[in-house]
């Protein structure tokens, strides 16, 4: 961190996946980024009231045109929720990425979404006012609000682009510092740790297990770096 930066600068969050991936996104010093028609909530980018069949069609037209042009980071504000790593990384078989991001990061900022029990509501003629557009990127149902989530949009144009999938590097906004085997890994963690010696020498490698007292999941005290 420069002198010209401070922590404020920063956000810390956690990325979920499958220990295959996450060792991939190691040694290759990247992240997938996905694409809103691969997310797993099919309201992605469709919070929108839409009783009428005009602004239907208008919202999957801009959903579809988002999709083309648009990707998206995502990542949580926690690893300690068990029901993250069963979600997101193969029931606890997988690995949680901690980054430093940097808060202006992305196509405009870090951004918390927002949790509704209902849908946004359009007054007015136009199938998607304006003012609702930055909302719908950002707005989820309130069930989804154990992910904590926070995300990055991407210019598809300004990505790594392999065949059709698309990666964001490493770098001086996205700063990998956690690498936290989950309860259920199966990886060797000297292996990992030389892998991140390698090729992210500031990340921290851990693994954890379950909790003893209560529902979530900790730092494993015999595996914490000394």
């Amino acid at each position: 961190m420069t002198q010209a930066e401070s922590d404020d600068d920063f956000v810390r969050a956690y990325h979920f996946t499958s220990a295959e991936h996450a060792i991939s996104s190691i040694g290759l010093r990247r992240l997938k980024i996905a694409r809103f028609s691969e997310v797993n909530d099919p309201f992605e980018l469709l919070g929108l009231d839409c009783m009428d069949r005009a602004r239907r069609r208008a919202l999957q037209t801009f959903r579809d045109r988002q999709d083309k042009t648009t990707g998206l980071l995502c990542f949580s504000a926690g690893w300690k929720t068990p029901v993250l790593w069963s979600h997101y990384a193969a029931g606890g078989r997988g690995i949680c990425l901690g980054f430093e991001i940097r808060k202006t990061f992305g196509m405009d900022g870090i951004h918390r979404v927002k949790y509704s029990n209902a849908k946004l509501k359009a007054l007015g003629d136009e199938p998607i006012p304006k003012d609702l557009e930055k909302l719908l990127f950002v707005t989820k149902f309130e069930h989804w609000d154990y992910e904590e989530e926070l995300r990055a949009f991407i210019d598809l144009k300004t990505a790594i682009c392999q065949r059709d999938l698309f990666f964001c590097a490493f770098g001086d906004n996205l700063r990998l510092r956690d690498v936290i085997l989950g309860p259920l890994c199966v990886e060797d963690i000297e292996a990992v740790r030389t892998l991140v010696r390698a090729t992210n020498p500031e990340a921290r490698v851990s693994r954890s297990r379950l909790g003893f007292k209560y529902f979530e999941v900790k730092e494993h005290e015999n595996y914490r770096v000394q």
